[in-house]
């Protein structure tokens, strides 16, 4: 245990090093060369001074921009290490001090908000999953995709407006009242959760994702044969559901939690611009807005520095969680056991991919000879029988499973009709670029204009057609760059431990250690994206590595079932093993993630676009809500369609996809298969 807790710090000291180090050059490759960009401020505020300029450039960012690059490296590293983080132009002020002032209150309402969050949502998940398709699993369900199909600054948004502006319940732009002093005085105290309550709010109504994927989970422990002897001794399903099956899948998203506490500071700039509630996120964005370098490598500083901690304790509890899971027992090379050379296990595998199927014995006379089936015979006799099963086993059950359950039914009719609104649709609506009277109301009843106008008078159904392909091509491209990545890297590691799952889980810390917005906005900036799916590779940069530590954590529990040591045993190489063995039984939770990132893709891009991170190249939801909050839309009656209508896009898209995966598990369930081949067997027996 010493050995690997100290393996474990290296890996979180080598992690801060490089993010360290990615930082030195983000100063360098941001787009107007900051270096220049603060030495042309300084000119101004000191003319005729290059020298005093030349000083507070320095100052500001740690480094002498006439000096040489090893010797820019070394002040910047010993700054750095010294704790020094620069001086910030726009606050004019210390970026040690500003951030020391800002980070307690957005860990103060982040936190609220996810313990809540996070306790509600395992207990309803176990709960849902056991009374898996009653009519309290069907209620809780729909309203959990709702919650989360819903943008997190959509209901930020909204909260605000009702809340804030019209009914002036809950305060806006500070974040204690005035004239109370800072200390634990009830009055304080209270004053300063009615500032958080409507981010605490926003957060806690559009952070039901971790009940769906807790229900994901769960369901794949169902079958497990404690379950069966928890149910045979009479224990209360209550008790089943929240001590056994809770238990049992509550380790992804542990390590959900833990990561959380880093993601939510770069993940707050959204929600406290919107509130301008002055934490480390509007800090950020104030930083990154006003090209302010020190501040916003300052936050970068700070967040990978608390996720590495937060990952150092995931690591260090998950046995408290999962005893299958040992954290000691991961250095041990577990793939490669077989005795099996590589080349050995490829030929064997290529032969079961083509099927053909022999043995090899020795002849009289000592020489090999191969005994094959006669593949003529073969295939007259089995021809129609093997496609019939390959069709059953593939295409018809699967799709029987997914459509015999509402989730699935909906939201393929729902996928299906935006698929055909994205490609099918531009043809039977106007151009974005005609235009109409403005301001017509949907509430006028205009068949024309089903949606209404825009204040240019566009109208709206026609940009929300339209922009509706480049948004598909950025899930589909964005999703699946994620999942298949972090399943990869997940699935390796996990399994094969060592050397390997070392190497990989840093390469994820240093990933997840890099706050995800920040970096797709200086990305962004560099690159300037404009084909959606390029968009949609960049917003998937960030988001693999939290999905290949929880995909490894879910493949250490599975790799110590019997039936993959049994397969060890037989001499079975290590890929069949993996596709055959190991991610069967993590389907439920890979299909999840793989609604999740697709929701996380259309999130992320309305919100870059909305904030006006991403160059507009082409129409989509995100510009169109760009452009409805340009045009004053957000807090009028009269405008609020144009609003609407992007929202509503998002949400029932969103609706769709999660849905779909969580019919999708039902694939992967052995209980529901067992019960579908049943019922084919009873309809073939009549």
């Amino acid at each position: 245990m010493t050995n690997w807790l100290v393996k474990r710090l290296g890996q979180a000291v080598l992690t801060v090093v490089v993010v360290f180090h990615l930082t030195f050059v983000l100063v360098r490759v941001m787009p107007g060369n900051p270096l220049d960009a603060m030495m042309a401020q300084m000119l101004e505020q000191y003319p005729g001074d290059p020298a005093t300029a030349r000083r507070v450039v320095e100052l500001h960012l740690n480094i002498r921009p006439d000096k040489p690059l090893h010797v820019q490296y070394v002040d910047y590293m010993s700054s750095l290490l010294q704790g020094d983080l620069g001086y910030s132009i726009s606050q004019n002020a210390s970026v040690n001090q500003i951030l020391a002032e800002a980070i307690p209150w957005t860990i103060f309402y982040m936190s609220i908000a996810l313990v809540i969050t996070f306790v509600t949502s395992i207990c309803l998940g176990a709960i849902m999953a056991y009374y898996e398709g009653s009519k309290f699993d069907t209620v809780m369900t729909g309203i959990a995709v709702l919650e989360t199909s819903t943008p997190y600054y959509v209901a930020a948004l909204l909260l605000s407006f009702v809340f804030a502006y019209q009914l002036e319940w809950f305060p806006t732009g500070a974040r204690y009242p005035g004239g109370v002093e800072i200390g634990l005085s009830p009055e304080f105290v209270f004053g300063a959760l009615h500032h958080a309550a409507l981010p605490i709010i926003s957060l806690i109504v559009t952070g039901a994702a971790a009940s769906l994927s807790m229900r994901g989970n769960s369901i794949s422990v169902l079958g497990a044969d404690h379950i069966r002897v928890a149910r045979l001794r009479g224990l209360p399903p209550s008790r089943i559901a929240l001590r056994y099956v809770m238990r049992n899948a509550l380790l992804p998203l542990y390590t959900g939690l833990l990561l959380t506490v880093g993601f939510m500071i770069g993940g707050s700039i959204i929600l406290e611009d919107i509130f301008s509630y002055h934490g480390m996120g509007w800090y950020m964005f104030e930083g990154v807005n006003n090209r302010d370098y020190p501040l916003m490598v300052g936050g970068f500083m700070v967040i990978c520095i608390t996720v590495v901690i937060a990952m150092i304790i995931a690591d260090i509890t998950y046995s408290r969680i999962d005893p299958r899971a040992q954290a000691e027992g991961d250095s041990t090379e577990y793939g490669n056991s077989t005795g099996i050379p590589l080349r050995a296990q490829l030929k064997r595998y290529v032969r079961r991919l083509t099927g053909r199927a022999g043995t090899s014995r020795l002849g009289g006379n000592g020489t090999t000879r191969y005994e094959f089936m006669d593949e003529e015979a073969a295939v007259n006799v089995g021809r129609k029988e093997a496609l019939y099963r390959k069709f059953d086993r593939s295409v018809y059950a699967p799709m029987k499973i997914v459509l015999s359950d509402w989730r699935g039914f909906t939201g393929l009719a729902i996928i299906l009709a935006f698929f055909a609104t994205g490609f099918i649709g531009p043809r039977f609506v106007y151009s974005p670029t005609t235009t109409f009277e403005t301001w017509i109301s949907p509430l006028d009843g205009s068949l024309a204009h089903p949606l209404g106008t825009t204040n240019t008078g566009v109208d709206i159904l026609s940009l929300m057609v339209h922009g509706t392909t480049p948004v598909l091509i950025m899930i589909v491209a964005g999703a699946v760059a994620t999942v298949f990545v972090g399943v990869s890297v997940g699935t390796v590691a996990g399994f094969q431990g060592g050397t390997i799952d070392r190497v990989l889980m840093t390469i994820c810390d240093i990933v997840i250690s890099i706050p995800g917005l920040p970096l797709i906005i200086v990305i962004a900036a560099i690159i300037e994206p404009r084909h959606p799916a390029v968009i949609g590779l960049v917003l998937s940069v960030a988001a693999w590595g939290g999905l290949g530590r929880s995909i490894r954590s879910e493949v250490l529990k599975v790799r110590g079932y019997e039936y993959v040591e049994s397969s060890r045993a037989m001499g079975i190489g290590t890929p069949p093993i993996i596709l055959k063995d190991i991610l069967p039984n993590i389907w439920p939770y890979i299909l999840i993630n793989l609604a999740n990132n697709a929701r996380n893709i259309i999130f992320a891009s309305v919100a870059l676009y909305y904030l006006g991170f991403l160059p507009i190249s082409s129409q989509n939801w995100g510009v169109v809500l760009n452009n409805a909050e340009e045009a004053g839309a957000l807090y009028t009656l009269e405008q609020v369609h144009f609003i609407v209508a992007p929202v509503a896009f998002i949400i029932l898209l969103s609706m769709g996809l999660i849905l779909f995966s969580q019919s999708l598990d039902r694939i992967s369930n052995p209980r529901i298969r067992a019960r579908h081949a049943k019922s084919v067997d009873d309809e073939s027996t009549r």
